[in-house]
């Protein structure tokens, strides 16, 4: 499914390391998403195999009540690919290792429409 929604991401610390990106948070900008993963741009180099938490708000806007309509997500992933699209933006690839039941649900409901 194609969006273009604001995410936020921290890069987990890798093999025991606090120095780099650990514990920042960064913004990106989601390109795609699914129920396994999604793909996003970024200005900052992400590790191939790093582990990714993101927070973003996907919206239903077929439901009639405000409070219905924002979900926010909160999900880890796998790094599965890492591109530079043109200097200083990087396309990142997730596959999501940590997505609660019900959010794979919703995701899944709006991929079918």
């Amino acid at each position: 499914m194609k969006q273009q929604n604001v995410l936020m991401y921290q890069v987990a610390p890798t093999g025991g390391s606090r120095t780099g990106s650990d514990n920042r948070t960064f913004n990106g900008i989601m390109l795609d998403f699914s129920q396994d993963g999604l793909a996003f741009l970024t200005r900052h180099k992400v590790p191939g195999a790093a582990t990714v938490s993101n927070k973003f708000i996907l919206i239903d806007d077929l439901k009639a009540q405000q409070v219905d309509r924002f979900r926010p997500i909160e999900a880890d992933g796998q790094v599965c690919y890492h591109l530079g699209v043109k200097r200083g933006l990087f396309r990142v690839g997730l596959r999501f290792t940590r997505l609660s039941a019900s959010d794979r649900d919703f995701i899944k409901k709006l991929q079918g429409r």
